[in-house]
C-alpha cells in the first residue's frame, strides 16, 4: 500500500497541487536527526489525479488513474542519448548513491530517464515537466536539455 506525491503549485489550481503525480510505495522509514520521519519510498507509476478533496485533518485525497506512456523503440532512442546512459552509468558508482536502493533498467528509457532526473540538480518544477512528458522520447530531449543547461554553469 502507498500513497501519491505531488508537486505544489502555486497558481489558481485546484488546492495548489498538480494534477500529475507519482505512487510510490514506502520501502524504509527513521528517525532523522532533527526528529522528523525520514521515509524512503519506491515510484510505482505515473498517475493522473482528480476530484480533490481535503478532509478537515488537512489530508488531501483524490480518485488516481495510473497513466501509462506510450511504446517506444527503447533500443534506438538510447542510441540516440549515449552521454544520458554514460552520466548515470557514473553516478550510481558513487559510494553515497551505491547504498540506495536503485535497480536502473538499462534497456528501458524511462527507467533510465526517471533514474538520472531523481539523482541530479533539478528544481522540482524541472521534475515534473519530466513526469508530465508525453513519452520516454520527449523525456529525454527535456533531460538532456537541462543537462546542457547544467553543464554550463
Amino acid at each position: 500500500m502507498g500513497f501519491v506525491i505531488v508537486l505544489k503549485i502555486n497558481d489558481s489550481s485546484e488546492f495548489g497541487i498538480s494534477k500529475k503525480g507519482t505512487y510510490v510505495e514506502v520501502i524504509d522509514f527513521n528517525t532523522l536527526p532533527n526528529g522528523l520521519l525520514g521515509i524512503t519510498v519506491k515510484a510505482d507509476n505515473k498517475v493522473s489525479i482528480n476530484n480533490i478533496c481535503q478532509l478537515s485533518d488537512g489530508l488531501h485525497i483524490a480518485n488516481v488513474k495510473p497513466e501509462i506512456d506510450p511504446e517506444v523503440d527503447n533500443q534506438a532512442l538510447l542510441a540516440e542519448y549515449p552521454e544520458i546512459i554514460n552520466i548515470l552509468s557514473q553516478i550510481i558508482k558513487h559510494p553515497k548513491i551505491n547504498e540506495l536502493p536503485i535497480k536502473v533498467d538499462f534497456n528501458s528509457a524511462d527507467s533510465i530517464a526517471y533514474h538520472l532526473a531523481g539523482l541530479i540538480p533539478l528544481t522540482s518544477s524541472q521534475k515534473q515537466s519530466l513526469l508530465e512528458a508525453f513519452d520516454a522520447s520527449q523525456r529525454l530531449s527535456i533531460l538532456a536539455k537541462y543537462i546542457e543547461k547544467i553543464s554550463t554553469l
